[in-house]
């Protein structure tokens, strides 16, 4: 998959945020219970699930640890999600 210049960081962001929105509710976990899992707090969750700040890599890698998932997983399908 190839980055698009174009995109819209902000998009992409909420996109990630809605990715790992969906994660958490897929795996049925609270704010509270991935954060206690990532080592993040529930704020920052809510946070980057809000599209309110991006998530850096460590973060991201915590998330996606903690929810079981790839990083390249999770951005490639909230890429997917702003082409549509």
């Amino acid at each position: 998959m190839v980055y698009s210049e174009r995109m819209d960081i902000d998009v992409l962001n909420q996109m990630i945020g809605d990715e790992v929105r969906i994660g958490r509710a897929r795996k049925r976990l609270s704010r509270a219970a991935l954060a206690d899992l990532s080592g993040l707090s529930a704020k920052t969750i809510q946070r980057i699930e809000n599209g309110e700040r991006p998530a850096d890599v460590s973060q991201m890698a915590a998330i996606c640890a903690a929810l079981g998932e790839s990083i390249p997983d999770l951005v490639a399908r909230a890429i997917e999600r702003t082409e549509q």
